[in-house]
């Protein structure tokens, strides 16, 4: 600091030259901005509040509302009502909000401090705020931490015996249907026990689908233990065929039964798709939450009953219709508790918040599906002030369009297999498929498809068609369709005819039908999508995001042993170059090899195969041979379903070198 600026001289400078230090606060590069009265009329801004904003014009001396009106939803507002009445400051870390028009992105993070000003005379007048831009370390730490994620695998064992039943007890899965998406988050309030009451499901029962969101008194084991009972029983009351009434009544008369269920509440709703109609119940819980696609949203109103178990008056079934693209929310009320309010102000400002979610567009979001969308975005911005008790919120979407089914005519090539791979991918990602099924699809398809180019036909190239549909029971079904003649089984396979058995585990049935004019394979196997389940505060969100099909690549590191890593397919197109690269990595079965498989797209039977014959070759060698497969990637299903770890060693990552 000049010398001049020091002391008192300072002070006289900034008493006699005020716009020195105007000049000074319009050029920092944190924003500014100060509010006047109820309406936070902005009195004025620093340039780097202005750039923020994208230099919209007329911002000062207007309302916030009116110069940023994307506020609305976002709970900023609120923050200026609450600094103004009780002069208390705020502060807040990475707050993600939408900012439309931004040159970098709508999508913001930022830290921001509000603070109460007041007029000569000591009445609170309006509020002051600075903020900082934090979007870039954001974005920086949410790409390490993905490639974490990535490097952990979703599929990681649990450590914590209570956090194994808790989800033991929780749907394994949500349906994929035709003309519907479901979306699910849980929460549980208390992290060091991993465990709560409150419990969801979603079912396909005929043509319609049935939602429910019940919420147990407490926490812990035995509140868990009493919510996977009442979810069981209330399931199967509905399976059974029971209307919304007789299956409230049977779970009254269980909860009274039981220890634990009495002052339970449950929230029942059946959505038929063909006529949009929705029938629901509720007792003791919150009533759903209505989104339409424009942002509007509206509560279902009905006679409530009261809790389970207890002596109250009995819920009635209320019905209302939804319009395609509809967004139906069942939640429970810890989503909506606030501390010493009322519960109608969180009601309200969820019917907010999720209204604002439907019109957002933020692309750091798992997926673009706007039932998705909502889930996250409501969850997030609802409890990102802390939650006392555990947290529910179920989805449901009617998408209002048909589901394109899937056909695909292919010469019986081997290089057909990455574009099929491609396509079929596409169609299982558009469906919502979870990534556990779309790998076991590929598996079970691509297998079918292999099997029908290496033996359907002879001389002359054939064709294949692979149609996929999704039925009303959210099954994916396929057929494989070839016109060859296939030659007569090897009596003695040896290590061949591991495809037949890939397909039927990983696919619910497998049918083959072989006559004279070719051979149809019927495959189906049930989808389902992961609900965003929290039991320690930090979510792992299931999302599928597209995947790119990629060639087969291998990168030789010359070290002592070798390592060869490879990426992408093995499969029927690609499995003699791994022969051919596996031994001149080991310059013929001269030298011990390592093989890392962590970056193996898909990993088929012919792949499989010239893995077992390197393993005798290398065996009968007597030379050290080591396969890299870390749990959870794709060709750690491949091996685990082939028995190739029992044959050879292998590790779950890079052994340290000696």
């Amino acid at each position: 600091m000049p010398e001049r600026l020091v002391g008192a001289d300072f002070a006289d400078v900034t008493t006699t030259d005020p716009v020195a230090f105007a000049r000074a606060v319009a050029e920092l590069p944190a924003g500014v901005l100060v509010f006047h009265g109820e309406e936070h009329v902005v009195l004025g801004a620093n340039q780097a509040a202005h750039a923020f904003f994208g230099n919209r014009p007329k911002i000062v001396g207007r309302p916030i509302r009116e110069g940023y009106p994307e506020i609305v939803g976002q709970q900023l507002s609120q923050l200026l009502d609450g600094v103004l009445r009780t002069g208390e400051p705020f502060t807040a870390h990475e707050w993600r909000i939408m900012v439309d028009g931004h040159p970098d992105g709508d999508e913001r993070f930022v830290t921001f401090w509000l603070v109460p000003l007041s007029a000569p005379t000591g009445e609170r007048c309006g509020v002051g705020c600075q903020f900082v831009d934090v979007t870039a370390e954001v974005r920086r730490r949410q790409s390490m931490e993905d490639d974490t994620e990535n490097l952990r695998r979703r599929y990681a064992a649990a450590h914590d015996v209570v956090l194994t039943l808790q989800r033991s007890l929780l749907p394994a899965g949500l349906p994929v249907l035709p003309g519907v998406r479901i979306a699910a988050h849980y929460l549980v309030a208390a992290a060091e026990q991993a465990a709560g009451g409150d419990w969801f499901e979603a079912v396909p029962v005929d043509d319609q689908v049935v939602a429910v969101v019940g919420d147990v008194v407490g926490h812990g084991a035995e509140a868990s233990a009493v919510m996977g009972q009442l979810r069981a029983v209330a399931v199967e009351f509905l399976l059974d065929g029971d209307d919304l009434t007789t299956a409230l009544a049977r779970l009254d008369r269980f909860a009274s039964r039981m220890p634990g269920a009495r002052g339970a509440t449950v929230c029942l709703a059946v959505v038929d798709p063909s006529d949009r109609s929705v029938r629901f119940a509720c007792a003791g819980h919150p009533a759903p939450l209505v989104v339409a696609a424009d942002g509007a949203t509206r509560y279902l109103t009905a006679p409530g009953g009261g809790p389970l178990g207890l002596a109250g008056p009995r819920p009635l079934v209320g019905r209302a219709t939804l319009d395609p693209g509809d967004v139906l929310l069942l939640f429970s009320d810890g989503l909506v508790e606030r501390s010493g309010r009322d519960q109608s102000v969180g009601l309200a400002e969820l019917a907010d918040v999720a209204s604002a979610a439907m019109r957002a567009r933020a692309p750091s979001l798992h997926a673009d599906d706007a039932t998705d969308r909502i889930a996250e975005l409501t969850v997030e911005r609802m409890t990102r002030q802390g939650y006392q008790d555990d947290v529910t919120l179920l989805a449901l979407r009617l998408t209002g369009a048909p589901v394109t089914d899937l056909t695909v005519d292919i010469p019986a090539r081997p290089g057909q297999l990455a574009p099929l791979r491609g396509r079929l991918q596409d169609w299982l990602v558009a469906l919502g498929a979870g990534e556990h099924d779309i790998a076991s699809i590929e598996i079970g398809v691509l297998e079918a498809v292999s099997n029908a180019v290496e033996h359907a036909y002879t001389g002359s190239t054939g064709r294949i068609r692979v149609e996929g549909v999704l039925d009303a029971h959210g099954r994916a079904c396929f057929t494989v369709i070839d016109r060859g003649r296939w030659q007569p089984a090897d009596p003695d396979p040896g290590r061949r005819g591991r495809g037949l058995l890939m397909m039927r585990a990983c696919m619910d049935t497998v049918e083959v039908e072989a006559t004279d004019a070719g051979t149809t394979v019927l495959l189906d196997r049930r989808l389902r999508r992961e609900p965003v389940v929290d039991l320690s505060r930090n979510a792992t969100r299931s999302i599928p995001r597209p995947r790119e099909p990629a060639e087969m690549t291998v990168t030789v590191t010359h070290s002592m042993p070798p390592t060869i890593a490879v990426s992408g397919p093995l499969d029927l197109s690609t499995s003699e170059e791994l022969r051919r690269h596996l031994w001149s990595a080991s310059r013929g079965g001269a030298l011990p090899l390592t093989v890392e498989l962590g970056a193996v797209t898909h990993l088929g039977s012919a792949g499989i195969q010239v893995l077992y014959d390197f393993v005798e070759d290398m065996a009968a060698e007597g030379r050290a041979l080591c396969f890299v497969v870390p749990p959870g990637c794709p060709a750690d299903y491949a091996v685990q379903l082939s028995d190739l770890h029992r044959v050879v060693e292998v590790v779950d990552e890079q052994p340290s070198p000696p």
